[in-house]
């Protein structure tokens, strides 16, 4: 059973963690704040619109697989939070620009770090800890 559990959490972090980032990610760029926005023919508007559903439905399927538990909802929040501020100090190295969309992404990357901290400083510690 404890396996099982263990599946069943990490096909929900990866469908919320996957369709969530897809979704801001397609909204920034479908929004031009932090990119030029792009010229999509009609055709492919329905292909757009058709991935942001699927994604949705991926969002919805994560969700309905089981709740979080703190530690989980703690790994999750450092985990992104890593990836978000690892991101634009890569590009920052490798580029040496810093423009808006990095300070934006930085800037998730630090509220989500907040947020595993202030869970991790929260939660009590379980037995198998």
């Amino acid at each position: 059973m404890g396996r099982f559990k263990s599946v069943r959490s990490a096909v929900k972090f990866f469908a919320v963690s996957l369709s969530a980032a897809y979704l801001f990610t397609i909204g920034m760029k479908l929004t031009g704040w932090f990119t030029r926005s792009p010229d999509i023919p009609d055709e492919g508007m329905a292909t757009t619109g058709m991935s942001i559903i699927v994604g949705v439905a991926i969002l919805i399927f994560g969700a309905a697989v089981r709740r979080f538990t703190a530690a989980e909802t703690q790994a999750a929040l450092l985990g992104a939070s890593a990836v978000l501020l690892a991101t634009p100090v890569v590009q920052l190295v490798t580029t040496h620009s810093f423009d808006l969309s990095t300070l934006v992404v930085s800037g998730f990357g630090i509220i989500t770090l907040v947020a595993g901290l202030l869970v991790a400083l929260t939660r009590r510690p379980t037995l198998d800890e």
